[in-house]
């Protein structure tokens, strides 16, 4: 039944695509020109290019995504040095990230815009699976603080994921089939209108039944997964409107009397003006999450509304870029089982920035500032200042040297500062995290490597304590993070290359001053390679992960997440004008390990089918 809705609704959406082309205008051609807005870089206000940000520096393109046959943004991440993912089980469960041994303070923006829900809690802030890969144009990863340009939240890094302009959409339409009951369907084009150019895509996605924990002598399942997604871009000249809508629906069993069921709607919007000078956003995010299980019912209400002005100019002979941004949040919990446990909340924030850039001889030196100000409807308001320097310098060959020091701080969320119920306490008085991370590298682009080391510290940590029946977010006394990172891509022959990922990491927490440090539950050595095959219609790959010297604890006397282990991912594609088959092979020699120290259990071996038709 399922199979036969989801095709009808691709039907129907392909029908609205060719009505649209002939009311609207003509289907884009896949390489046909449309002027849109210039993107800042991500990590710098000044600079032109990616490879100019003295910091470690990562692109993903649309082609790698497509060529991965990765299914998640965790998957496609998980390939860039630094970042940890060790895949989830199920579509269910959030997917996330960790980078530099944090998750929590990694910020993800969309199109420049943060996407930071109200309702994050101590496990992630963004939850990647409401941002279907076929939407995305690109990936740009900035290693180490970044709070002076873009505030809470970005201590680890930032990942800006840019979506497809309507030049970029393909007129197309995917089938997929896979293990564990898994289908995708997707259908997308690109228009070229008489007043603007519009792009428009719908994706559906379902699982079934998968193991994903164990608890004791159970093995918790994951029940049934549902998605639907659709998003639409307009542009015309220096204009561009984004929209996406979705709803993400899961069933899970924890062993409890009643089955466990989550719903989550969000629709994000964002209208964007950019000229050579000026740069103005102004987005929405609104989500819907209702959960409902044995023994508490909840309906989140969250909203953010913002708007951003940045301008480049100069003092003189000095590059300036500046600039102020303005967010609202309000959260309100509906708790159904204990009415007198639901709130309201909701709070303010203004900053202004600014990034200046020197030549001191044949080095540069760029400072970055930040102020933030947090108005919290009956809590704490702060205040941060956060500010940014670096220096670098461009040799002969190409390499770019530099040496970066940033303060960072990460704010509690309304859901951390204010939730409570049957199970929960609130603590308004949790602090911001603050801290510092330092960065010295060196990075090749024309050669493709890398290779850098970084340094963290950070107080007040947020982390979940709970006491008896209940429980509340508290500030854990430090963490810290040091560790190297590298990567290089090399031509063996015109059809072959090969890519190589290296980490080690140390990252180490304690609850109390006295306390003694421990391990943070991150892999401290990572090693990554892949070796790719293209020529002509066929493309081929296969990649292997090691994972080594993991996070060790007791797992209700059923073991420890302390082995080390490899998985080895394969893909075989073939590319024709108007059609592309895919066959892709996860953890092929089905290797069987534990996730973290709560006993969610890796994916095993997955076998997936994808057609593509292109129009």
């Amino acid at each position: 039944m399922k199979l036969s809705l989801s095709f009808s609704k691709v039907i129907m959406f392909l029908s609205f695509l060719y009505l649209s082309s002939f009311l609207g205008g003509e289907v884009l051609a896949q390489e046909g020109p449309v002027t849109v807005a210039p993107e800042l870089v991500t990590g710098s206000r000044l600079a032109e290019s990616l490879d100019e940000v003295p910091q470690a520096t990562y692109v993903i393109t649309a082609e790698e995504i497509e060529r991965s046959g990765a299914k998640t943004l965790s998957e496609v991440l998980d390939k860039i040095p630094g970042i940890s993912t060790l895949r989830k089980n199920s579509w269910t469960q959030n997917d996330r990230i960790k980078m530099r041994g944090l998750d929590l303070e990694v910020l993800v923006l969309v199109d420049g815009v943060p996407f930071m829900p109200v309702n994050y809690d101590n496990m992630f802030t963004a939850d990647l699976r409401s941002i279907p890969l076929e939407s995305v144009e690109r990936i740009e990863v900035v290693k180490g603080a970044g709070s002076a340009l873009y505030g809470s939240m970005a201590a680890a890094g930032v990942i800006n994921i840019i979506t497809k302009t309507p030049d970029k959409y393909k007129t197309s339409i995917i089938a997929e089939g896979g293990s564990n009951d898994w289908r995708r369907y997707s259908a997308s084009a690109g228009i070229k209108g008489d007043i603007f150019d519009i792009g428009i895509r719908y994706t559906h996605r379902e699982e079934g039944e998968v193991p994903i924990q164990i608890m004791g002598e159970k093995i918790l399942k994951a029940l049934d997964y549902d998605e639907d997604s659709a998003s639409i871009n307009l542009s015309k000249g220096s204009w561009r409107f984004g929209a996406d809508f979705g709803s993400y629906d899961s069933k899970w069993d924890t062993g409890n009397p009643m089955i466990d069921k989550q719903e989550d709607d969000y629709k994000r919007f964002y209208l964007k003006y950019g000229d050579l000078k000026n740069e103005v956003i102004a987005y929405a995010h609104l989500i819907d999450k209702k959960y409902k299980g044995s023994y508490e019912s909840n309906n989140y209400d969250g909203n953010i509304w913002g708007l951003e002005f940045t301008q480049r100019t100069s003092m003189g002979d000095i590059p300036l870029a500046w600039g102020v941004a303005y967010r609202f949040e309000d959260l309100s919990v509906d708790d159904l089982v204990i009415y007198d446990n639901s709130f309201k909340a909701e709070r303010h924030n203004i900053a202004p920035f600014a990034q200046f850039s020197f030549l001191l001889g044949d080095i540069f030196m760029d400072i970055g500032l930040r102020y933030e100000n947090w108005d919290v409807d009956d809590g704490k308001d702060k205040s941060e200042f956060t500010p940014k320097i670096s220096f670098y310098r461009q040799d002969d060959s190409g390499k770019l040297w530099y040496l970066t020091a940033g303060k960072f701080f990460a704010m509690p969320s309304l859901y951390q500062l204010y939730l409570k119920g049957a199970w929960y306490e609130p603590n308004p008085n949790l602090l911001p995290e603050k801290g510092y991370t330092y960065d010295l590298g060196v990075k090749d682009p024309n050669n493709k490597w890398n290779v850098g080391l970084f340094y963290m510290t950070l107080d007040n940590k947020f982390k979940w304590d709970q006491i008896g029946s209940k429980g509340r977010f508290i500030n854990l006394a430090e963490f810290r993070s040091l560790g190297i990172e590298g990567q290089f891509e090399k031509a063996l022959t015109s059809s072959l290359s090969w890519i190589n990922g290296m980490t080690w990491q140390k990252p180490e927490e304690k609850a109390n001053p006295g306390d003694p440090w421990q391990k943070g539950g991150t892999p401290q050595l990572e090693l990554y390679s892949e070796l790719n095959y293209d020529n002509g219609p066929w493309f081929g790959s296969l990649s292997a992960h090691y994972y080594g010297k993991r996070e060790k604890d007791n797992l209700n006397d059923n073991g420890r997440a302390d082995d080390d282990f490899v998985t080895v991912d394969a893909i075989l594609a073939y590319d024709m004008e108007d059609y592309k088959i895919t066959l892709a092979a996860y953890n092929i020699f089905d290797e069987e390990y534990i996730i973290d120290t709560s006993g969610y259990i890796g994916p095993e071996r997955r076998v997936y089918l994808t057609f593509e038709h292109l129009f």
